[in-house]
């Protein structure tokens, strides 16, 4: 039997924000409700995200867990806050006492990347296919490499930003270059699938036969800068949990968005040439350890 004390505020198909790991807010919708341990429970799927982050929440615990509206409305919504301490500090000047408005920029909240619709799907399409007996065949035609050379090519024909904001030319290819070393350090442990591990541990052992590199285990092979290989949908993978990214590197949450809005252009640059860079149909071999269980159920 449930046990129901609160009426749900959110219904099925409602977006809206939600906290996802009790930290970053992404953009959610509620697609069913199922009983747990008695109780009625919301049963979340974040946008641009498989399944398997699938979450749930009780009703009746909405209050700082789902927020109501687009990520749209809660980034207004948290700059307007911002703007309004700011607002008062000017007026007021600095209060030393317990739950003064100084307190309320501390800290900032991190506002993660605007997802365009297409960039979503890339993802868990991708997903898709590497759950099917696929893996990219590398390198692949767009590297990460080729796709920011090209961005910064575009980015040369915008027109010419000498202030320090966003879209600073110094600071774009500072933050491509800072992402490019955390692409080429995380790849290996945390943005391949495992189906994609073991073909990755071959191209690597490969490279060591060519070089003459002893190892007693995998783990001790060199990785390949993985710039050099991997494309679109693993740099995706990467910024799917950016904001975390970068506060394991120890920045402030300002410097963080800072960051974020910075190379949000380059996410739209990357819908805008998502066809070029990705297609579902193309770039994909079979998984030689599937081809080789085939033939072996086979008796070949």
């Amino acid at each position: 039997m449930i046990v129901q004390m609160s009426k749900p505020m959110f219904a099925v198909d409602e977006k809206f924000v939600a906290f996802y790991d009790g930290s970053k807010p992404r953009e959610a919708s509620v697609f069913g409700f199922k009983e747990v341990g008695g109780r009625l429970h919301y049963q979340i799927r974040f946008t641009g995200f498989s399944s398997f982050y699938d979450d749930t929440i009780p009703v009746g615990e909405e209050s700082g867990k789902m927020i109501k509206g687009t990520m749209k409305d809660f980034k207004r919504s948290q700059k307007e806050a911002v703007q309004a301490a700011k607002s008062r500090l000017s007026t007021e000047g600095p209060s030393t006492s317990a739950g003064s408005s100084a307190g309320l920029l501390e800290p900032t909240p991190i506002v993660g990347f605007n997802w365009p619709p297409l960039l979503k799907k890339v993802i868990a399409l991708d997903h898709h296919r590497i759950h099917q007996h696929f893996e990219h065949q590398l390198p692949c035609i767009f590297t990460v490499d080729k796709i920011m050379e090209e961005y910064l090519g575009h980015f040369a024909t915008l027109p010419e930003v000498t202030d320090d904001g966003p879209t600073n030319t110094v600071l774009i290819k500072k933050n491509l270059a800072m992402v490019k070393r955390m692409f080429n350090a995380v790849l290996r442990n945390f943005l391949l699938y495992k189906p994609e591990r073991f073909g990755y541990n071959d191209l690597l052992k490969e490279k060591a036969k060519e070089n003459k590199v002893e190892y007693q285990c995998v783990s001790q092979l060199p990785d390949l800068p993985a710039s050099e290989l991997f494309g679109l949908a693993h740099l995706l993978r990467l910024f799917a949990n950016f904001p975390q990214q970068l506060k394991n590197l120890n920045l402030n949450n300002a410097v963080i968005n800072r960051t974020i809005e910075s190379l949000q252009g380059f996410m739209d640059f990357l819908e805008e040439n998502r066809e070029k860079y990705w297609q579902e149909d193309c770039g994909y071999v079979t998984l030689p350890s599937y081809i080789r269980r085939q033939l072996s159920n086979n008796g070949m």
